[in-house]
């Protein structure tokens, strides 16, 4: 109730709001350009005319169903925002079931979704049309659904883990490499001689994902005569992550005249001169630098602009929570072995971020980590303070 309150308040606040720019006026170009015209495509600032495979189809297909059905501009963003207000709230209680179970304590589950519920960016995404929203919210039910399934063994959990991750695939994709990781550590919980019952856990995985794939490779095979498993759109923001501290970017391309379809092997040339130039220059910007850029600031803040005083409680709270959140996984990496494979898991999650431009947009999904971390923390606390409390008087 606490997280729809805030979220439904926030939107009240920017409902006449209906300024669309940047990705959100590209992912709305091509969403009313599918409806109108039945082409699929991305462009900037424009119709893309012809299709392509620029982004994954997740997110333009909920905002084109909306446009489908409803007409007036105005109300198909509101009712795009209104939903996004539901698929948030709800993100809060699958993060609270997923940490549940994982975890095994209702405490540390409870905590984790009250710092879900008011972190700002959480409460402000549902405004934006980007796919940020449901992206957390499909990323938490394949966690939770993983974790039932591997325990549970149901065939029917796995394969809803697997169109989990199909539908998180096709919103965004940064986390599909990392798919393999539960069934390898499962591995290592029960030995290697487990392997039969293991791969027929991925078997039932992969018979939920690849459903819903097909839909989307046989599109591309057939249409664009092209084999893609994911988008194409990936080498501008590989490119624009090659310039350390964000200094000229992108400078030197436009400079050469070179066309778009060229960033990708440009971006390649810049890393290898980049490593081989100026390894530690480099080997920081790809490390802390991006870290850096990507952390040091919640993403949205600057909506608050107008309420100076909130805004700055946001950026604190934001400081406060991100310090407590490294800390509990810290606590974490020596106190329990699945907090270990959960840090394993965000230090990946992060290293494949970290191939791009760094933007605090891109740490969205990694704060729910980081929130888990903080609210581990807070009832490490109470426990020790408990425990201390419990200890006999010294006679």
């Amino acid at each position: 109730m606490l997280a729809l309150a805030l979220r439904l308040g926030f939107h009240l606040w920017h409902w006449q709001d209906f300024r669309i720019t940047g990705d959100a006026l590209n992912y709305q170009l091509m969403s009313h350009q599918w409806v109108e015209k039945g082409v699929y495509g991305y462009a900037l600032k424009r119709w893309s005319v012809e299709p392509n495979a620029y982004v994954t189809p997740g997110y333009p297909a909920f905002l084109s169903a909306i446009y489908y059905f409803f007409r007036d501009p105005y109300l198909q963003v509101t009712v795009a925002r209104l939903i996004q207000v539901a698929v948030s709230t709800a993100s809060v209680g699958l993060g609270f079931l997923f940490v549940r179970r994982l975890l095994k304590r209702t405490d540390v589950a409870l905590a984790t979704a009250f710092l879900m519920a008011i972190y700002p960016p959480f409460v402000q995404s549902p405004v934006q049309l980007l796919t940020e929203v449901w992206s957390l919210a499909t990323m938490l039910l394949y966690f939770w659904l993983t974790v039932w399934g591997l325990e549970s063994r149901n065939p029917w959990v796995n394969a809803g883990a697997g169109l989990a991750l199909a539908a998180q695939a096709l919103i965004r994709p940064v986390l599909l490499p990392l798919a393999p990781l539960p069934f390898i550590y499962l591995l290592f919980r029960k030995g290697w001689s487990s392997w039969p019952s293991v791969a027929r856990l991925i078997g039932f995985t992969l018979a939920g994902f690849f459903p819903l794939m097909l839909v989307w490779w046989v599109r591309n095979a057939v249409t664009l005569d092209a084999l893609i498993l994911t988008a194409t759109g990936s080498a501008n923001p590989l490119l624009a992550g090659t310039y350390p501290d964000m200094e000229g970017v992108l400078e030197d391309f436009t400079a050469a005249g070179l066309p778009s379809e060229d960033q990708a092997r440009f971006a390649r040339e810049r890393i290898i001169r980049g490593f081989s130039e100026e390894p530690l220059r480099y080997l920081r910007w790809y490390t802390v630098g991006k870290i850096q850029f990507m952390f040091e600031s919640p993403w949205l803040y600057q909506q608050l602009a107008e309420r100076p005083r909130l805004m700055e409680f946001v950026l604190r709270l934001h400081d406060v929570l991100a310090g407590l959140g490294l800390g509990g996984l810290v606590v974490g990496i020596f106190r329990s072995r699945i907090l270990r494979f959960v840090a394993l898991y965000a230090a990946l999650f992060l290293g494949l971020y970290l191939i791009f431009i760094p933007t605090t947009r891109y740490a969205y999904q990694l704060m729910f980590f980081v929130l888990m971390g903080a609210a581990y923390l807070a009832a490490s606390a109470v426990d020790l303070v408990r425990s201390r409390r419990a200890r006999p008087l010294p006679q």
